[in-house]
């Protein structure tokens, strides 16, 4: 899993001009604490100074689905999305962490695979380019 997060940030993140982004155990596991509590939402800085990425899908959701969800951008509206937290050039580390939850979507879609990454420092500050 570590070596799929990575290669799906990193991949992106070359793209874009930034550069290659190392592996953090202590935001794994920060980021596998938070999806294991299985709410599908920001942690408002609770678990730190950190950029987060929230993603979860049923079925077949992979660690590559997950960051490809999150590379969906509109060009006609720029804002800070979970894009371009990816690629802010400032980030440095990522650490990501996935749980099995019954309860973020409706029952009849069974359980989700939640997963959360955090990353250091933290990107999508207004004032400061990407």
């Amino acid at each position: 899993e570590i070596q799929a997060y990575l290669d799906s940030h990193n991949s992106i993140r070359s793209q874009h001009g930034a550069s290659p982004l190392t592996w953090s155990d202590d935001l794994a596991s920060s980021a596998l604490s938070w999806a294991e509590g299985c709410q599908f939402t920001h942690s408002d800085g609770a678990l730190g100074p950190f950029g987060e990425n929230l993603a979860a899908g049923t079925g077949s959701f992979t660690t590559s689905a997950a960051v490809d969800a999150a590379t969906t951008v509109d060009p006609a509206n720029p804002t800070f999305t979970h894009f371009t937290q990816m690629v802010w050039k400032a980030t440095t580390q990522v650490g990501c962490g996935v749980a099995s939850c019954n309860n973020i979507f409706d029952s009849k879609f069974g359980p989700a695979t939640y997963h959360v990454c955090l990353y250091n420092p933290v990107g999508n500050v207004i004032g400061q380019e990407q």
